[in-house]
C-alpha cells in the first residue's frame, strides 16, 4: 500500500534530520518542482494519467476494511506531522514513490498527501452526487 510506504520514508526523513540537527522556524518555501507536483495533485483533474501501476489500489479489499484503513493512515500521518514539528521543513529530504531520483522537502511532502487526499474526498462527491436518491 503506497500510504504505507510513504509513512515509513517520513518516518525514516524524520529520524534523519533529527539525528543530523535539521532543525528551524517557517514559514518555509517550496521548490518550484515541488509547488508543480503539488498543484498538478490538487483537485479538481486537470489532465487525467493512468496511474502507476504500484499506485493502483488493491482490488478485492472489503468494503468494511476501506475506512479503516483509511483512517489508521490517517493517524500515523497525523503523528509524523506532530513528530516533525522544529524540523527545517524545507531541508529534511524524503524520498518519493514518484521516482527513486526524485526527492521532496518534508513540508512539500506534507504538502502533497493533503492535496491528494482532498483529490480524492473530491473523486467521492462527484461519485456520491451521481448516486440516485
Amino acid at each position: 500500500m503506497i500510504g504505507q510506504w510513504e509513512i515509513r520514508a517520513i518516518e525514516r526523513a524524520i529520524e534523519e534530520g533529527k539525528q543530523r540537527g535539521l532543525t528551524g522556524k517557517g514559514p518555509f518555501e517550496l521548490g518550484a518542482i515541488e509547488r508543480f507536483v503539488i498543484h498538478q495533485t490538487e483537485p479538481p483533474v486537470r489532465s487525467p494519467l493512468p496511474a502507476r501501476r504500484h499506485f493502483v489500489p488493491l482490488h478485492g479489499q472489503p468494503l468494511t476494511a476501506v475506512l479503516p484503513t483509511f483512517n489508521h493512515v490517517q493517524s500515523q500521518l497525523i503523528l509524523q506531522l506532530e513528530r516533525a514539528g522544529g524540523l527545517d521543513l524545507r531541508r529534511v529530504k524524503v524520498p518519493t514513490p514518484i521516482s527513486r531520483f526524485f526527492k521532496m522537502s518534508l513540508g512539500a511532502m506534507f504538502a502533497q498527501i493533503a492535496a491528494h487526499e482532498r483529490r480524492h474526498l473530491d473523486q467521492a462527491w462527484r461519485v456520491r452526487e451521481k448516486l440516485p436518491l
